[in-house]
Parts: C-alpha cells; structure tokens; sequence
C-alpha cells in the first residue's frame, strides 16, 4: 500500500512539473489563466473520475435539467446546436462515465432488452429526422424533440444503470427528490400566491416565458410538467416517511401534505387525475393498509376542499383557472385524433417523418366548418402514440410500446424477487413508487407530447434505471424477509446489492 502511494505521488509530481515546465515555455503569456483554469478544471474532473461518486453526477444534472435550462442560460451558436447547462453537463457526464470504466471505477452493465430497444428506437427515430428533414413549421424543432425527448432520457437511462450500486444509492435517489420536491414546493406557493421576490430562477415570474402563465408551473414553465414531476415527489416523501428517525419522517410527511395544494394549483385536469389514479394505486400495492388509508383520505380530503372553495372557477370555461367545461380542449383532442387517423392511413408503415405533424396536419383538415379541425389543425400533438404512430408509423409505435412492456415487466420480476417486508429502502414499497410513476407518465403522456418536455421524460426513464439496476443486481433469488413485521428495521451500514 506504501509503495502504491509513493508511486501515485511521483507520477503527480512528474505531472505538475511537466505542466509547469510546459506553462513557462509553451503556453504565451496572455493564455496562461486560460491554460491554468483548463488544467485545474481536467484535474478536478480526473480526480472526481477516481473518486467521485458517479450518481452524485447523475442527480446534479437532474437538478440543472429542472431550473437551469434553456431559459437560464443559452449560448447561441449559428449553424450549431444552442449550448445550455444541461446539454452540456450531459457530455461531460457520459465522459466521466467512459473514463470511470477505463479506471475500473465502473464495471459496464447492460440492461437488456430495453437498452437494445432505446438504441433501435433512437435509431429509427433519428434516420426518420433525417430523411424527413429538420426543417418544420412547429416551435418545437426536430432535433430538440429528437435530442431532448429521446437522446437525453435514454443516456440518462443507461447512466443510472451503471450508476445504482447499493441500498444506499437508493435512498440518495429517495432524498433527491424529497429535496427538490421541497423546492418545487416552496416556488409553487409562492407562484400561487404571487411572491415573485421570492421565486428564483426570475424566469419562472416572466409571463413570456412558456405557457399556462396564471397557473402554478414552477421552473419547467408547463403546469403539467410542474404537476407530473409534484405527483411522483409527493409519493416519494411517502416513501421515505417509512424510514427511521422521527425528525425525518415528521418532514417527509409535512413536506407530502404541503405538495398537495400545488398538485391542486396547477389547475390541469390530467395532473389531478394521475393523482387520484396513483392513490388507488397505493392504497392497493403499498404495504401497511393503514398509513396508505390516511394518506388516500387526505388525498380525497384536499381535493374535495379545493374543488369546493374553487367551485366557481373549476366549473368555469377559463382554462386558466382549472376549468372542465371548456371545450377547446376536447375539440383539439378530437380533431388531432381524426387528422392522425386519415395521416395514418396514408402513412401507416413510417409515418410523415419524425417532428413533422405539424407540417402535414393543415393538408388533413378536410373539413373547416367543423370545430375539431378548426381548433386541431393548428395544434401540435396532444398524445404521445398518436404522435409517434402519425410521425413514425406502426413501426416505431411497436418499438416505443414494446420498451413501455419490457419496463413494466422488469418492475414486475423486481417486485417478486422482493420479501413483502424488506429492509429499507430496497422494498416492495420502492416498485409500488416506480408504478405511480409510470401511471402518471402513462397518463401526462395521454394528454401531450412528453417530447417537447426533456424533464418529463428525463424523470421516468431515468427512474427506471433505478429498477433496472436493482433487478439486475439483486438477481434471481428474493432477499430474505425480516423476521419481524411489525417495527421499523434497525439502521443498518450501507451494502453491496450483488447478484445470487
């Protein structure tokens, strides 16, 4: 171990000399802060490789891809990509993660089929961009929909799947999420109650900024991006309540009670019912009947409060205001469902080519004297199948369907190889929450294009990478059961999930 360490520090010697060496005779004289600004941020960046924690890395750029995006900061460069944090921090990412396996710091793991599936989608995907071309009369481009909605969430994917090596990999993902949540939470109160001094980033208090302004929409600038990410935090701190310490769950289950008048204020009528959905879902997974009882009352109890003292604006027609009997949006939805059905009949085997419904949904419009078409045909898509079955076919509808199985069925082994009672937070209670997550995206994605929405996406199929890394480490025997039911586990050190 000596000689190991006497051999790391000559080569760091010989290493700053030849820098120092190269500093004074190469580097000119008004490049030096440059060149040793480059030199310290490749040192930290080699150092973190050997010792940094690759799923710190992976939650760091979760955290810039949910306020520190495009509208944060931009570096516009001509006939180039625009250079955001997010963008750029995820480069940096799959770097460190090629240069954490060249060390050893990271043994490669593939999560077959489904990374077999995203390549093959990413790959029909990106042949239809480009076949098509990029070239679209929508705001959403065809390579942001192609780079944020599908390149960014399926690396991320990949990520976390190298990333998960113990139970305690998990409960920093279940901590993440409760602190983020806390954030979205205090920025949704404020919004609601119009503290703009107190929102940050100031973009979010810009009404030129996104859409649904007058709503709770938080830093995504989309109250239902806002609504699906509160949904999934408020069931994680639900999770995290069942862990030791008093202290920590009292906060776990303050901070679920203070998410949901958020849910409620992002007054968006597919948030409210993946809420309701995910709570029968819990009330009939999760493990102890009576905290799950209490948790779907109060679930049941804001609702029906909210509902009641908003009664006048929920029965309204502003859409603004959460209103149900606004039609408009039923007629978009209508009227897109019928122009994708005649755009599918022409095109069923590869679509129009990827990113462009909107340019051929106006040549659909048969009929301007009806409201579907009138409303529809200026629209982007409002559901992701639909998008993809009009923009690429049968085919890549079978392959995005086919990934969405082969997810659901490897949450589904996980939670039998898992003992009903296990320890925490490596439980049943985990894929129970993985579950709530993928209704509540099954459900965003039923409403809208999650495409145009890197976050959205970034969220679930990163999340589950957690599960597949889980089941790829626990293997196929079950963990043993605690032998008491009854009480919280003891704490326990941090262990290596490996495969039986």
């Amino acid at each position: 171990m000596q000689l190991a360490s006497q051999r790391i520090s000559l080569a760091m010697m010989a290493v700053a000399l030849g820098l120092t060496v190269a500093t004074v005779l190469v580097v000119p004289t008004g490049l030096i802060p440059y060149w040793l600004v480059a030199v310290g941020a490749l040192t930290a960046f080699i150092t973190y490789a050997v010792l940094g924690s690759p799923l710190a890395a992976v939650l760091v750029w979760f955290a810039t891809l949910a306020f520190l995006h495009e509208e944060f900061a931009r570096l516009i460069l001509p006939g180039f990509f625009n250079l955001t944090i997010p963008r750029v921090l995820l480069v940096v990412l799959v770097v460190l993660f090629i240069v954490m396996v060249a060390v050893g710091r990271v043994r490669t793991r593939w999560a077959h089929p489904a990374g077999l599936l995203m390549l093959a989608i990413l790959a029909y995907f990106t042949v239809s961009a480009f076949v098509s071309g990029f070239q679209t009369i929508a705001i959403a481009s065809v390579h942001y929909r192609l780079i944020a909605g599908y390149w960014f969430p399926f690396i991320i994917f990949a990520l976390m799947v190298q990333a998960i090596r113990t139970d305690l990999d998990v409960r920093r993902v279940l901590y993440f999420f409760l602190f983020l949540g806390l954030y979205l939470t205090f920025i949704g109160w404020a919004e609601h109650f119009k503290l703009w001094q107190l929102v940050w980033p100031s973009f979010i208090a810009d009404p030129s900024k996104g859409i649904h302004w007058g709503r709770v929409r938080g830093p995504f600038l989309a109250s239902p991006i806002m609504g699906l990410t509160m949904v999934y935090v408020f069931f994680n701190n639900l999770v995290l309540a069942r862990t030791n310490g008093t202290v920590l769950r009292l906060i776990c289950r303050l901070a679920a009670a203070a998410t949901l008048p958020v849910i409620f204020w992002t007054q968006t009528r597919s948030v409210w019912l993946a809420l309701l959905a995910a709570g029968a879902l819990w009330v009939a997974l999760s493990r102890r009947g009576l905290s799950r009882g209490v948790w779907l009352s109060a679930i049941l109890a804001v609702s029906i409060a909210g509902a009641a003292y908003n009664w006048r604006d929920i029965s309204s027609t502003r859409r603004e205001a959460g209103g149900v009997t606004s039609v408009e949006p039923i007629y978009v939805r209508l009227g897109l469902f019928l122009i994708t059905r005649d755009m599918f009949f022409d095109r069923p085997v590869l679509g129009v080519g990827f990113g462009h419904f909107r340019d051929h949904a106006m040549r659909y419009a048969h009929n301007p004297s009806s409201p579907y078409y009138a409303f529809a045909s200026s629209a982007m898509e409002h559901n992701n199948f639909l998008s993809i079955v009009a923009e690429c076919g049968l085919v890549g509808l079978a392959l995005y369907l086919w990934l969405l199985i082969v997810l659901l069925k490897a949450s589904i082994r996980l939670y039998r190889r898992l003992p009903p009672m296990g320890t925490e937070p490596v439980c049943r209670d985990i894929v129970v929450l993985y579950w709530v997550l993928y209704l509540d995206f099954f459900i965003d994605a039923m409403f809208r294009e999650t495409s145009v929405s890197p976050f959205a996406n970034a969220l679930f199929f990163g999340l589950s990478g957690v599960i597949f890394a889980l089941d790829y480490l626990l293997g196929p025997e079950p963990l043993p059961e605690e032998a008491s039911s009854g009480a919280h586990a003891p704490a326990s050190p941090p262990r290596a999930l490996s495969p039986a």
